[in-house]
């Protein structure tokens, strides 16, 4: 199921983006002159899930959504499925792509078993959007939310049917080694959620396998570092070396040796003396 919370959030923003677009819509065509319309200049209606029926309109309004402006509001309603994951794919800030997630979970209850199936793998491929053609840290709070919304609205209904296995198993390890941590807390967010995840055995056994892998590879930095740190920190005297074990002395141990030496000498000829 998804959060409630959030996405009624979401819808109100849109509603109220909505009315001001409504609003200054009604304003122009109350200041442009009325003239009679003919039925060349009627557009063809448009039924949702197919695309437009009139020449070039899937063009505008894709241009629309990737735009914004007070165009955007009748380009979300007239987008069928596939023009909305268009223009996810093609980019936008993120509190576009925000309504643009929201339009398309408001339709979930609307599609078939295998649309909802196409729609959900679509999403997946695309990693849930998490990306969305900017760099790292532009908006990452955002579209981790409208990740945790596609994966609640599409992904989740969908692999509850049994639906995309191996692409689960391929996403859900690739969201959590992605982008700089956002990928991580979509993931996060799932687990802790009171629902099924969905995942799968084969998802969650990839996702272990990589955390272990990663685990491995921090302890053996850690190991490196602590033995880089022994070898810096190890008594000059003391280290193993290519003098095959030199002791280096001190001067006063060095004064020492030869005062010793000069003793051990005179004893000798002491001793050599007194033979004689």
């Amino acid at each position: 199921m998804v959060d409630e919370a959030m996405l009624e959030e979401a819808l109100l923003k849109d509603k109220a983006a909505d009315q001001a677009a409504d609003t200054a819509a009604d304003k122009t065509d109350q200041a442009r002159p009325a003239t009679p319309a003919t039925p060349a200049a009627l557009p063809a209606p448009v039924a949702r899930g197919h695309l437009p029926a009139v020449a070039g309109g899937a063009r505008r309004l894709r241009e629309a959504l990737r735009q914004g402006g007070e165009a955007f509001p009748a380009a979300l309603r007239e987008a069928d499925d596939g023009l909305l994951l268009s223009a996810l794919d093609d980019g936008m800030p993120a509190d576009r792509a925000t309504r643009v997630v929201v339009e398309l979970v408001r339709r979930a209850p609307e599609r078939g078993p295998e649309l909802a199936d196409a729609v959900c793998e679509k999403v997946l491929l695309a990693r849930l959007y998490l990306d969305a053609g900017e760099q790292p840290g532009a908006d990452d709070r955002l579209r981790a939310r409208n990740a945790l919304m596609l994966y609640d609205g599409l992904v989740r209904p969908c692999a509850r049917r049994g639906g995309t296995p191996e692409l689960l198993a391929c996403v859900v390890p690739a969201l959590w080694a992605a982008r700089g941590g956002a990928g991580r807390e979509v993931v996060r967010r799932i687990v802790d959620s009171r629902q099924p995840t969905g995942f799968g055995e084969r998802a969650w056994k990839e996702l272990f396998t990589g955390a272990a892998e990663e685990c491995r590879e921090h302890e053996a930095a850690a190991v490196t570092a602590a033995r880089r740190g022994a070898r810096r920190w190890w008594p000059r005297s003391r280290r193993p070396g290519r003098d095959g074990g030199r002791i280096d002395l001190q001067p006063g141990q060095l004064w020492v040796a030869v005062l010793l030496g000069l003793i051990s000498v005179a004893l000798v000829l002491i001793v050599v003396l007194a033979a004689r």
